[in-house]
């Protein structure tokens, strides 16, 4: 054999070996990256899923127990409402009554289908109505070994207002799941209400979406990257073995040149992936490259515009949750890793307290559904007004408002702001009531306090049941002070006073006692505070008229609500806001009082009238001279009350 032969030999056998090694060195990287690429879509897809089913648990649990409790409340608001001025019940005759048993058993709801009911039992543990005839009758003792967490909720209801809990159950395949409970008193019967439902329900079917979609798209990912490392194997391969020996040096130009229009979409693909994963989920990358590559950069910016929808669904979640707690609390809850742990700080706050004058006897003879919406009119309006303040709403109750500032995140001037939006939730009162006088509704007062001190702020509750909220003596000192704010006024505390009495203009400055407070304590009302805020309260003419026909009436004390004694007395002095009346008996300031108008055959007019005492002294001849402010007024008494100024 010749040299030639053996050098072209030796030449042809290197550059087999060549493409032979180029062909495995091609085959191990593009299989690593695949499997690189498949544990990367498997991952993120994986974590996604994971912390929106987590969400989605946290939200839609929230959501249904709200949907449990106020099931609870309207059943129970229903019932009495239905039931109004029975003494005695018979349960045969109830059951048969089919709007009662309507209105009593009452199925609670997912979009997929039945999660619960609502059942009435009365004081004795008796079931009066419940889905399942065959109990009804039936004393709960029965079952209080069998089934001791029901036990303890209906046991727990007949001593509280408002009971909610877990109950622990198997299902038919031996599953251990949770029902959620809540309880509320039916006024003026022996009856209770208890909603009950599957909480698992209201986010089982959304989560089971999730992962269906989720599992849909990594197969998708898959099969695209297997597709992809397929086709490139194929034409690496092909590539290869064409190029030969003369083309061994284009064949190693054209695989760099191949090889960077593979990296080069990559590192794009690497850009984005790492923008993703610090938020940016509108990233997208150019699609550009080989065919396969350019379905992979087009895969990864569906996958951008679809965790761009997850987010706005999120988002859409976290507004919705918002509506039941403030949003700075939704964003501690959803941002924080230790938010939802029980315990709380010392911090110096700025608690408001408001409430309706007179509101329960306002609404007695309206509708239920004519009551929700006035009040939804002016809880509209003040919620507006403390969101817009970043109040953080502890609590609405009725006709009443919890809300303080300076937590969770601090502000240095809480106790300004807390006085603006007093005067803002005042000033705003004459909005509502000029739309309650287009509708023909009553006019609302609303009395404000306002009181700064240290408190404890943060988790307060269980596991299972945790509430952002203040507790401490501010808070009810902050009551305290409010049961003295008559309608259209704003009381500061003193501490609050020290706080802003450079900014605010003053009304009266009055002395009270208040219960459980030793001695005389000072309480101080803002009439309006100037820039920024810019806020001023209309000025009540309070000058008194002495009339010519006194006008009779029916003097009430009012206690907790209940009436303690009547006597008769006449009105003597009238303005608009308040009245002089002299009477035989006895009276203290700060009393809550109703006085009931006669007409001239002296029988007692039904529209009433409420004020508290402000002032009392002697008379003479055992007759007292009572100041009274009033609280609420019925539209029907102000003709009276300018007939006998002489107005009209």
């Amino acid at each position: 054999m010749g040299i030639r032969t053996q050098i072209l030999l030796s030449y042809l056998v290197l550059i087999l070996l060549l493409s032979l090694g180029m062909w495995f060195v091609d085959d191990w990287i593009m299989d690593k990256m695949t499997a690189s690429n498949l544990i990367f879509a498997e991952e993120g897809v994986e974590a996604i899923t994971t912390a929106n089913n987590r969400l989605a648990e946290e939200i839609l649990t929230t959501y249904g127990k709200y949907i449990v409790e106020d099931k609870a409340a309207d059943a129970a608001l229903e019932l009495s409402y239905l039931l109004k001025g029975k003494k005695t019940f018979n349960y045969e005759e109830l059951r048969r009554n089919k709007l009662l048993r309507q209105v009593a058993i009452q199925e609670i709801r997912t979009p997929v289908g039945i999660a619960g009911y609502t059942i009435v039992y009365d004081k004795n543990r008796i079931n009066v109505f419940h889905p399942d005839k065959k109990v009804e009758g039936v004393n709960y003792v029965l079952w209080q070994d069998q089934y001791p967490e029901m036990w303890q909720l209906l046991n727990r209801s007949l001593k509280e207002e408002k009971v909610t809990g877990y109950l622990t159950f198997f299902d038919q395949d031996n599953r251990q799941r949770q029902r959620y409970a809540a309880t509320r008193r039916v006024p003026g019967t022996p009856f209770f209400v208890a909603a009950v439902v599957n909480i698992d329900e209201f986010f089982l079917p959304t989560q089971e979406k999730i992962r269906k979609a989720s599992r849909e798209f990594v197969a998708k990912a898959k099969e695209s990257i297997v597709n992809h490392h397929e086709k490139m194997d194929r034409m690496a391969k092909v590539a290869g073995l064409a190029a030969g020996t003369l083309f061994i040096l284009l064949a190693s130009l054209f695989g760099f040149y191949f090889a960077a229009s593979i990296s080069r979409p990559l590192r794009h693909l690497q850009k984005g992936v790492k923008e993703v994963g610090e938020g940016n989920f509108a990233v997208a990358v150019p699609e550009k490259g080989v065919r396969e590559v350019v379905h992979l950069a087009h895969s990864f910016n569906q996958l951008g515009q679809q965790l761009m929808d997850y987010i706005a669904k999120r988002d859409f979640i976290r507004d919705t949750f918002g509506r039941y707690v403030t949003q700075e609390v939704v964003n501690k809850l959803l941002e924080s890793d230790g938010a939802l742990e029980l315990g709380g700080e010392t911090r110096e706050v700025s608690i408001l307290i408001s409430d309706l004058r007179g509101f329960t006897a306002l609404t007695a003879d309206m509708e239920p559904e004519d009551v929700v919406t006035f009040l939804n009119r002016y809880l509209g309006k003040m919620i507006e007004i403390l969101t817009d303040a970043h109040a953080v709403i502890d609590e609405i109750i009725g006709d009443g408002i919890l809300a303080f500032f300076g937590a969770p995140e601090p502000m240095e001037d809480h106790p300004v702001r807390a006085v603006a939006c007093a005067l803002a939730m005042q000033a705003a009162m004459e909005e509502v009531n000029a739309l309650n006088r287009a509708d023909g509704l009553p006019h609302l007062e609303m009395g404000i306090a306002v009181n700064t001190g240290e408190v404890v702020v943060g988790n307060i509750g269980s596991e299972r049941r945790t509430k952002y909220s203040v507790v401490g003596a501010h808070v009810n000192f902050a009551s305290r002070i409010e049961s003295y704010a008559v309608g259209g006024q704003v009381l500061l505390g003193q501490a609050t006073y020290q706080r802003v009495k450079n900014f605010i203009e003053m009304g009266e400055a009055m002395e009270v006692k208040l219960k459980g407070v030793p001695g005389k304590t000072t309480l101080y009302e803002v009439t309006g505070m100037g820039e920024p805020y810019n806020i001023h309260l209309p000025e009540r003419y309070e000058t008194l008229t002495p009339l010519a026909a006194k006008i009779p009436v029916h003097l009430q004390r009012i206690s907790a609500k209940i009436v303690i004694s009547e006597a008769a007395a006449r009105i003597d002095q009238l303005c608009e806001t308040s009245a002089t009346i002299t009477f035989e008996g006895e009276l203290w300031e700060w009393e809550d009082v109703r006085l009931l108008l006669l007409d001239d055959a002296g029988r007692e007019i039904p529209e009433r009238l409420y004020g508290k005492v402000t002032a009392v002294k002697p008379a003479g001849e055992n007759r007292v001279e009572a100041h009274i402010r009033f609280t609420s007024v019925a539209p029907e008494i102000y003709p009276i009350f300018r007939r006998a100024l002489g107005l009209e």
